[in-house]
């Protein structure tokens, strides 16, 4: 019996057939989605799954500020930074496909760059871009992801060069899940995705259906602006009775996975510290590493006198109330340090005018990105039952 792909008679661009396949897919998995394994690094969450046929492992950061699925790829030799599994290698998978330059896929984002011949790779679709910080090069391929039991054809970054000498925690790449053309969420489909973060069991990602909030447990929902980010309306942020002034001038609020730290713009972070030390006050105790952590107390005295911090989204968004446990941490036996710094530390416009939301405040806590109805949801949540 002769067996030919179903898009073989059909005179399709390298594009077309990656959409159909994906349309594909899709449909495969509609009923599920995805669900994809993340362990905690060092204070990165890392997602776990392979790539290409036979499967190749892959350990990639997550991360929701960019847009770019990305891994280290052969022939990266001196280029290469360190990472636990084998750097993979497209040329032992049968479902490997190159994308040239002229294809409409080269253009769905800015990730990517009409290639030029420059790093030998002639006709190839160039990846030049910056990821997480890192500067990247390499070419876009196409290949079958594995996620457990489901399988999608993903466009991802093939790096060969970084200038960096390492992601932490021996990871391969990023798994980018930014609203660009190119990111994850993009690509399978759905409109919507979740993660359930912990430090203490196994955490997940959910992308597509299967990505729901549980009955019955409040939430509050916070709707995002249609600009690249993620980016919410903060109307207003309280601790206790103490509401703390937020300049109207005010960069918003994003999400940043990668980032344990919770950031407050200058004005509205001076008055939570000046009021948690009014009411601390004689409970107080020195901070064990001066430069990054102002307020510190006994361990036991966190749930005991720490009160929530609660953010009010604008644009008819609800109020989340952020638990002591959730932006106080404890760094020894002696001390709990409030994990919560100044946007004005950081280097430049817009982030110095900017509320961010790390992953130590996201611990133990489902949060959801719906897309179609442009909002982010926040469920305290036991993680290991997601």
């Amino acid at each position: 019996m002769e067996l030919n792909h179903m898009d073989a008679k059909a005179n399709l661009t390298t594009a077309e057939r990656f959409r159909r396949a994906g349309a594909r897919a899709r449909l495969r998995h509609e009923s599920l989605g995805v669900a994809v394994p993340l362990t905690l690094g060092d204070w990165e969450f890392i997602a776990h799954f392979a790539i290409g046929s036979p499967p190749q492992e892959v350990h990639a950061v997550l991360d929701t500020m960019s847009s770019l699925v990305w891994t280290q790829c052969m022939p990266c030799r001196n280029d290469c930074f360190h990472q636990d599994v084998d750097i993979y290698d497209f040329s032992l998978s049968s479902t490997a496909m190159a994308v040239s330059c002229n294809d409409s896929l080269c253009s769905a984002g800015h990730e990517t760059q009409p290639c030029t011949g420059d790093d030998g790779r002639a006709g190839a679709c160039a990846v030049r871009t910056t990821s997480v910080g890192v500067d990247l090069a390499g070419v876009l391929r196409i290949e079958e992801f594995t996620f457990g039991s489901a399988k999608a054809s993903i466009a991802f970054g093939c790096i060969t060069k970084t200038d960096t000498t390492g992601l932490g925690d021996g990871a391969s790449g990023v798994i980018g899940l930014g609203k660009g053309p190119l990111s994850l969420v993009s690509q399978i489909g759905g409109n919507r995705f979740s993660y359930c973060l912990s430090n203490r069991v196994q955490s997940s990602l959910l992308v597509g259906p299967s990505a729901v909030l549980n009955g019955g447990a409040p939430f509050a929902s916070a709707p995002f602006s249609p600009r690249s980010s993620y980016n919410l309306l903060l109307a207003a942020v309280s601790v206790g009775e103490a509401d703390l002034n937020i300049p109207s001038e005010d960069g918003g609020v994003i999400i940043d996975v990668r980032n344990p730290f919770m950031f407050l713009v200058d004005a509205a972070y001076k008055e939570l510290r000046q009021e948690l030390s009014r009411r601390l006050g004689g409970s107080l105790v020195p901070s064990p590493i001066h430069d990054a952590f102002e307020l510190c107390v006994a361990p036991a005295d966190v749930s005991r006198l720490v009160p929530p911090l609660v953010l009010r989204f604008g644009q008819g968004g609800g109020a989340w109330a952020i638990p002591a446990e959730n932006y106080w941490i404890q760094l020894n036996i002696e001390a709990s340090c409030m994990m919560v710094s100044n946007s004005a530390l950081s280097n430049g416009a817009p982030m110095n005018r900017t509320t961010v939301i790390g992953n130590y405040m996201l611990q133990n806590m489902h949060v959801l990105y719906d897309l179609d109805n442009k909002e982010v949801s926040f469920q305290p949540a036991d993680c290991s039952s997601i």
